[in-house]
């Protein structure tokens, strides 16, 4: 494959940048990434060429600025916190990727309900329930719901 930038030489150097939910490739002859500043002519150990790559994503983070609070995505990064109202907008493919990321999907799911959540929450409900049928005096009712919490394991159902 040829180099990105030139086009002529040969590419040597590969990157593969995965952010904002975007995947970016770059492929540069040794030339090209002297060029950037990423090869020089001392050799370079994989930590010190990914440290330069990450420089280069945090400046391009300094660049997406909210029209309004003027707030940078790199702060938002450091601070956590929305500069005003805008900031969702303008920072938004980061915030999906980064949902992504986690939630191992598009969108904020949420805590999932523990296996003995459900039970409980029945339980509740038929005590409520009772409680009403026996103040209605509709003791039928009130009996069909004592059994049923009595098949859930309940004891001391009045």
């Amino acid at each position: 494959m040829l180099c990105d930038d030139c086009k002529k030489n040969p590419a040597t150097i590969y990157f593969k940048d995965a952010s904002y939910g975007k995947i970016k490739e770059l492929r540069l002859c040794e030339e090209c990434a002297r060029k950037r500043g990423i090869l020089l002519d001392k050799k370079l150990s994989p930590l010190e060429i990914l440290q330069k790559l990450l420089k280069e994503q945090s400046l391009q983070d300094e660049k997406v600025l909210c029209p309004v609070c003027f707030l940078s995505l790199a702060e938002f990064k450091r601070y956590g916190r929305f500069g005003c109202c805008n900031c969702i907008t303008v920072f938004e493919p980061y915030i999906k990727s980064l949902i992504k990321e986690v939630q191992e999907s598009d969108r904020h799911i949420g805590k999932k309900v523990k296996p003995g959540a459900r039970r409980v929450v029945e339980i509740f409900k038929l005590r409520e329930e009772l409680k009403r049928a026996l103040e209605k005096e509709c003791y039928e009712d009130a009996a069909r719901i004592r059994d049923r919490l009595k098949e859930l394991g309940v004891e001391n159902v009045e």
